[in-house]
């Protein structure tokens, strides 16, 4: 699911929203690209997706070769919020006794 956001780093007065857009999206977190500001693993990010907003902690970064745009790889700080306007279909648990 590919989607415009905007991102901007949690905490910081003065932190401007920069375009990015999503590669992948779960109900626990977000794979972003199209980010270009230096991100470190730990940082908390806010995305904003239309005019819903929530706070993502960066689990890992890489940077795209020849280019200073970046992927990111976030998990939501709060499970329960879902800014995607989309219900995702529940997965089976895998620890689940099968018949």
């Amino acid at each position: 699911m590919v989607l415009p956001v905007r991102v901007r780093f949690a905490g910081a007065k003065d932190s401007q929203f920069q375009p990015a857009h999503t590669l992948d999206a779960t109900e626990n977190g977000v794979r972003l690209a199209g980010f270009k500001a230096h991100v470190n693993v730990g940082d908390i990010i806010e995305i904003q997706y239309r005019h819903e907003r929530a706070m993502f902690r960066v689990v890992w970064v890489r940077g795209l070769e020849n280019s200073s745009e970046k992927h990111i790889g976030t998990e939501c700080v709060d499970p329960n919020q879902n800014i995607w306007d989309v219900e995702f279909p529940a997965r089976p648990d895998e620890y689940e006794e099968k018949e």
